[in-house]
Parts: structure tokens; sequence; C-alpha cells
């Protein structure tokens, strides 16, 4: 019971991890987009979509 506790904080912490560093990779793609060249920042969100999509699929798609 407790190694379940555990696990689910753990899974719970790299959740958290991999939003919080989506979020501030957009946060430079608008930047980039927005400061430098929308060029940069199109090339950019299409890698942050990337990016998104297989969070997804690999966090809660694919079991």
């Amino acid at each position: 019971m407790r190694g379940s506790r555990i696990r689910g904080t753990l899974k719970f912490l790299a959740h958290a991890a991999v939003i919080i560093t989506l979020y501030l990779a957009f946060s430079f793609v608008m930047f980039l987009g927005l400061q430098v060249s929308p060029r940069y920042g199109n090339i950019s969100l299409v890698v942050i979509a990337a990016l998104v999509g297989l969070y997804v699929y690999f966090g809660f798609v694919r079991k």
C-alpha cells in the first residue's frame, strides 16, 4: 500500500514537471515569435505541438 502511494506521488510530480517544462518552452516560443522573428516562432510552435502530442500519447493514451 505504501509503495502504491509513493508511485502515485512520483507520477504526479513527473506530470507536473513535464507540464511546467512545456509551459516554459511555450513562453520562450512566444518570445521568439514576437521579439525575434515570426519564422522562428512558427517553427517552434510546430515543435511544441509535437511535444505536447507526444506527452499526451505516452502519458495517457499508451498504457
